[in-house]
């Protein structure tokens, strides 16, 4: 009995460990210890100029490309001006340009270096709920994992969904962005994105389950001493 007892706290700490070793989700912005900011790669020009895909950004040591998955030409917007919704005023954004004569089309961004993670505002176009995802890739563009949040759409300046996911090694080199709005369409704009660049201390409640079954385990062993 207490030997099957063991084997379950043993299990518990493996899924606690598989889980910490797959793609964690987050929508606190002050976990990702960089930022890149659209307005200073791109001016906010606010007369709806495009941008070929891909364009290249720079953010300290850390550089990458940004553009729509297909290829298509993405806009450079801030919100207060061009668009008026929830991300901050004066924030830049990366519009997927549907209303604008685009077809669907993800947020695609590359890393030049591996980080633990990557996240941004987000928000669709539409108002109303919408779900937005990230997904994660590594140096070969394997998926790593995704990460869905709910959102809704409004008027509201400051009130942006952040979304998003790190693991525990340096192995993020790309992340794509999207959201599907009530009506299903893919209609969305992306505000500041955030980079991990560091090591991720687990989730405290990760952290506190793992203590439990060293506890748990040391209990046991004392039991049958």
């Amino acid at each position: 009995m207490k030997r099957a007892f063991v084997l379950f706290l043993l299990c518990l700490a493996l899924g606690i460990g598989n889980a910490w070793a797959g793609v964690i989700g987050s929508t606190n912005p002050a976990q990702f210890n960089n930022q890149v900011d659209w307005c200073a790669q791109y001016g906010c020009l606010n007369d709806y100029t495009p941008f070929t895909s891909p364009q290249n950004w720079t953010s300290g040591a850390n550089t990458g490309t940004v553009g729509l998955v297909g290829g298509q030409s993405f806009y450079n917007l801030q919100e207060g001006t061009t668009w008026s919704g929830q991300f901050a005023p004066g924030m830049g954004l990366i519009y997927n340009g549907r209303l604008l004569g685009n077809t669907d089309a993800d947020v695609a961004v590359t890393f030049n270096q591996g980080l633990y993670g990557a996240g941004a505002y987000i928000q669709a176009d539409y108002y109303g709920p919408f779900t937005a995802t990230i997904d994660l890739f590594d140096s070969s563009n394997a998926l790593l994992g995704s990460i869905t949040e709910t959102g809704n759409s409004g008027y509201g300046p400051g009130t942006a969904l952040f979304i998003g996911a790190y693991t525990s090694a340096p192995d993020v080199y790309g992340a794509e962005f999207n959201v599907v709005d009530q009506y299903g369409l893919d209609d969305v704009a992306l505000g500041t994105m955030g980079l991990q660049t560091t090591v991720v201390t687990p989730e405290p409640v990760s952290l506190v389950l793992f203590s439990t079954f060293l506890g748990m385990a040391g209990l046991v062993r004392r039991r049958r001493k």
